[in-house]
């Protein structure tokens, strides 16, 4: 799911959940290596203000880190 968040003539569109929460945090070295950081401090905001906009069944719907890719998940029964 694609999230648009406007601040006054500039539209800030963040391509999951994943990047929208990446972009909403405090700056860090390690996000801005890896390449998931927000660019500027508008983008950070703009971050902000569309995750708090976020219902929370949204965070149970779309999964932030896939199932497995996640430490200690049980064995895939197949």
């Amino acid at each position: 799911m694609v999230y648009r968040q406007v601040i006054d003539a500039t539209s800030y569109v963040f391509d999951d959940l994943r990047d929208l929460l990446a972009k909403a945090t405090p700056p860090r070295s390690g996000d801005r290596l890896a390449g998931i950081a927000a660019d500027s401090a508008e983008q950070m905001v703009a971050a902000r203000i569309a995750l708090a906009n976020v219902p929370l069944k949204q965070f149970l719907n779309e999964a932030v880190i896939p199932y497995e890719d996640r430490r200690g998940h049980p064995p895939d029964p197949r």
